[in-house]
């Protein structure tokens, strides 16, 4: 069987995890529900303010990719941690707040997804990408499968590249 066709099916067969994943992450971190709209495939994407990037190794190889608004993540930032984070609080400390919790939020919906999948779905430690407008670059052999969600009036997105 053809290597792409492979990698789709692994997409298409699992991608029900990355939904409940990041449906999970809304519910429990922020007490309300997102709404995760209907995944399609893509040849081009641009990174939002922050994109958060975990690599995935292992039975399969690729990288899954949180795209994110700056506002969205200082709401969720907000919701979560009120008593650390202060949005108009001292930039430096609300900037690096951000960047760390981007990469986290990445690294929560793929460790959930990798106890469903098991031990030999690999994930590596976040990586931030705050580069808006930029092209997502997926790993060569891989095919993009984009999850629009939207959360109160934001709009993200997360990208299987796998």
């Amino acid at each position: 069987m053809d290597t792409m066709i492979q990698r789709k099916g692994f997409v298409e067969d699992n991608a029900r995890f990355f939904i409940w994943s990041v449906w999970n992450f809304f519910k429990q971190t922020c007490d309300e529900e997102a709404e995760i709209g209907a995944p399609y495939l893509f040849e081009d994407f641009e990174h939002s303010d922050y994109t958060g990037v975990i690599a995935v190794s292992g039975s399969e190889k690729g990288a899954v990719y949180w795209t994110m608004s700056e506002g969205l993540l200082s709401t969720v930032l907000n919701t979560q941690f009120s008593d650390i984070y202060q949005e108009g609080g001292e930039s430096q400390n609300a900037e690096a707040l951000r960047q760390d919790y981007a990469g986290e939020m990445a690294n929560i919906v793929a460790g959930n997804v990798r106890n469903y999948l098991g031990e030999h779905f690999l994930i590596s430690t976040p990586v931030v990408i705050k580069s808006p407008g930029e092209p997502v670059m997926l790993p060569d052999n891989t095919t993009g499968l984009v999850l629009p969600i939207t959360w109160k009036e934001f709009k993200c997105h997360l990208i299987l590249g796998i």
